[in-house]
């Protein structure tokens, strides 16, 4: 197994040993503290990135200007991996990990909440004095001790989901007027912060279940329980909506993933189409053109070869990447720093497949750069 890393490298982000403007094309790390072949999850935050293996440890590269690689150091960047010390996280493995643009979070086997990076909006959920940079994992209590599900990041927020399936938001999120009618939402106070709950009205009626976090907005996943087995057709949505991205809607087809970006959408379907909406300046959408805005959804350009289908989508801060069933990789989208990896730094308004040796078991993306571990022969 072999990890390949291409794009913004200006924070060392990609692992490669070194900071550079830009790498155009797929780059093979020689160095990494993680075994690719265990590697869970791939994710990318401003200039840091985080990988988790399977073993529950946590590996940081890049931006560490506020740190956000969770390493207890105030060195500006890191250009290779490091592995956070287990005993950061009291020697519980982690099960899901975030980034945002200068912020990073995880979620322990036993449900309990670490934070560190950024805190200079209060997205942390304590308070700023002493704490406007956490430079290593902070253990964060909900009220009433309540288990963390889920933790999704904006660029002054901190969205964090229940095991009961309630939301809560630390930082600056501003809910647009009128919220919609299925959530209730109040203020709280949290370690002396100012905190945002959400719920849904009926949780009879309707569960939150999923959430993902762009840059000023929220798109919510629910599953209706009025349905028989329950759907997942319904994508609530909060905050800001200058470009559409934050329009909700009810799809035909259950959706089985949603990625957002920073002002862009993207919902994989369970019939395996990809719905796109929201900002298109750079031909984020992959819709085959570049507009504004897009404030419906439009299905992403791109017809896969018979027996492919949609893997994972992943969504950089105005780029994406799709991953197929059959370890092929597409990107497109804003490419100034090569993070479409196609040898260019024009931007793509359509799915464009980048060359990786080998099937593409994994990916991520970050807001500017891309990683794929690959069934590699390179030598």
């Amino acid at each position: 197994m072999e990890v390949f890393a291409w794009g913004a490298n200006s924070h060392g982000q990609l692992g490669l040993g070194f900071e550079s403007e830009l790498c155009m094309t797929p780059q093979r790390l020689t160095r990494h503290s993680f075994a690719p072949q265990l590697v869970r999850c791939i994710r990318g935050g401003g200039g840091h990135v985080l990988v988790l293996d399977t073993s529950g440890r946590v590996h940081a590269c890049g931006w560490n200007n506020r740190g956000q690689l969770g390493l207890d150091s105030t060195e500006e960047c890191h250009n290779e991996f490091q592995m956070i010390p287990s005993e950061y996280f009291e020697e519980v493995p982690i099960e899901t990990v975030s980034c945002g643009w200068d912020i990073s979070g995880g979620i322990t086997l036993t449900k309990r909440l670490f934070v560190w990076g950024s805190n200079a909006f209060q997205q942390l959920g304590i308070c700023q004095r002493g704490f406007m940079a956490v430079r290593r994992p902070l253990p964060v209590r909900l009220p009433k001790e309540e288990p963390a599900l889920a933790i999704s990041f904006g660029l002054r927020h901190c969205a964090v989901l229940t095991q009961d399936h309630k939301i809560y938001v630390f930082g600056r999120l501003r809910v647009m007027d009128p919220p919609p009618i299925e959530l209730d939402i109040t203020a709280t106070t949290l370690h002396r912060c100012n905190t945002m709950k959400i719920q849904v009205h009926n949780p009879n009626e309707l569960r939150i279940v999923a959430l993902s976090s762009g840059q000023h907005h929220m798109l919510l996943k629910c599953v209706d329980l009025s349905q028989e087995g329950g759907s997942t057709k319904r994508i609530l949505s909060l905050g800001d909506n200058k470009f559409g991205q934050s329009n909700a809607f009810l799809f035909e087809e259950d959706v089985r993933q949603l990625a957002v970006g920073w002002t862009h959408n993207a919902a994989l379907l369970r019939n395996n189409e990809i719905l796109m909406w929201g900002r298109n300046c750079y031909g984020q959408l992959g819709t085959g053109s570049i507009s504004e805005q897009q404030a419906v959804p439009q299905p992403l350009s791109l017809r896969l070869p018979d027996g492919q289908t949609p893997a994972r989508v992943h969504m950089g801060a105005e780029h994406g990447l799709l991953r197929t069933t059959a370890g092929e990789i597409y990107t497109w989208g804003w490419n100034e720093h090569g993070n479409c990896g196609n040898n260019s730094t024009e931007n793509v308004c359509s799915p464009t497949p980048v060359e990786i040796p080998g099937r593409v078991k994994l990916a991520g993306a970050g807001s500017g750069f891309c990683y794929a571990i690959s069934e590699s022969s390179v030598n």
